[in-house]
């Protein structure tokens, strides 16, 4: 005896009008839609489940005129927001958030010292010095001395301020003073990267409890076209803070001692007042991995 099957729960023109309702679309829209799988009949257990799920997911973008309005979705859970948080916790995305640390940070920190690292006898500083000589004798005549005695200063100073004497300090400068701010440079970048490297490594400890904290402020069902925006903003000023707090206080602290040991090179109160924008721009750089892998 054979079974007549069933007739078919989904037919095509079920398909066409409900596209048509979620999408506005018509014939002339040209769309269309094919179920690939072991069994790919219109009609088989398989492509209905499919067409099932497909309608779902569809319906949560309903923006038919006759049903448009707000699409509600459940806020994200602790679970939810704990898990992708870990990703920052993995070693190979640490590093990649160092690597961008140590070239954003390290160099906004260390620029200051390239202007004293540019000391060779053709370089900046032989002409800043030399540009020094010519104010000071274009300044002479500001004095309102007598003529006599402005030639004196005048002779003076070009005898002491030769082109000589002025490559000969900064032959001075790149001799001595270079290995002494390249080592500086060497040590801001250590501290920078050991602070960071610290505090990333005790991220794991802090990434539920910033889930908990997002997760109690948004309970319930949000407004769907809400939740890229309102992720984004909690997560980077969570990172923020955590960053902030973690590495701020120990970095300037350490700072200041360091640049106190190295007086001679630079003033002690250059490069200490850490921007507190830049560590947006760490949290910001956080959150497109989050995306990218989430």
């Amino acid at each position: 005896m054979s079974l007549t099957p069933f007739p078919s729960l989904i037919t095509e023109d079920h398909i066409r009008d409900e596209l048509t309702r979620l999408f506005d679309a018509g014939p002339e829209a040209g769309l269309v839609i094919r179920v690939y799988g072991e069994n790919s009949l219109a009609g088989s257990a398989e492509a209905v489940a499919t067409f099932r799920e497909l309608f779902a997911s569809l319906r949560m973008y309903d923006t038919s005129p006759k049903e448009r309005g707000e699409i509600l979705v459940d806020a994200p859970s602790k679970s939810t927001l704990t898990s992708a948080l870990s990703v920052l916790g993995r070693e190979e995305q640490q590093k990649r958030i160092l690597d961008y640390i140590l070239t954003t940070f390290g160099r906004r920190l260390i620029d200051p010292l390239a202007e004293i690292l540019d000391t060779t006898p053709s370089g900046t500083l032989v002409s800043r010095l030399r540009v020094t000589r010519d104010l000071m004798l274009a300044h002479i005549t500001d004095l309102r001395m007598t003529a006599e005695s402005q030639a004196l200063i005048s002779d003076d100073l070009h005898k002491l301020l030769t082109d000589e004497y002025l490559s000969m300090l900064a032959e001075h400068e790149e001799r001595v003073q270079r290995p002494r701010v390249a080592q500086l440079a060497q040590q801001i970048l250590r501290l920078i990267g050991s602070t960071f490297h610290r505090a990333l490594r005790r991220w794991p400890a802090h990434a539920e409890p910033i889930a908990a904290s997002i997760a109690r402020r948004h309970q319930g069902q949000v407004p769907l076209r809400e939740i890229p925006v309102l992720l984004r903003n909690h997560i980077t000023t969570g990172i923020e803070e955590f960053l902030w707090i973690e590495t701020s206080a120990e970095i300037e602290g350490a700072l200041r001692h360091l640049l106190a040991e190295h007086k001679g090179v630079m003033p002690i109160n250059t490069a200490i007042n850490l921007d507190r924008s830049t560590y947006r721009e760490f949290a910001d750089a956080c959150w497109a991995i989050i995306k990218e892998n989430c």
